[in-house]
């Protein structure tokens, strides 16, 4: 992994260095920041689920679909071990 160096406020980094200490128990700069951007993509998924299922149609269209790949996936569990 290559390193860089970013110019941020410095009040910006000490808000940063507080998450990393207290919610992140200790974690560098770097780690706590990775942290937070995996939060935020996972509340941006969820935000998009709210929105699926806000339309019934689409969320039934989303369902279906599902059903059908998640059989697919499992078809090799159905499998007859004798064949």
């Amino acid at each position: 992994m290559s390193v860089t160096t970013i110019k941020i406020d410095s009040g910006l980094r000490d808000r940063l260095a507080r998450v990393a200490s207290t919610d992140y128990d200790g974690a560098t700069l770097g780690e706590a920041l990775q942290r937070l951007i995996a939060e935020h993509e996972e509340r941006m998924v969820l935000l998009a689920y709210e929105r699926l299922r806000a339309d019934e149609q689409e969320w039934a269209s989303y369902r279906n679909e599902s059903r059908l790949t998640d059989n697919a996936a499992g078809d090799w569990l159905r499998q007859d071990p004798a064949a």
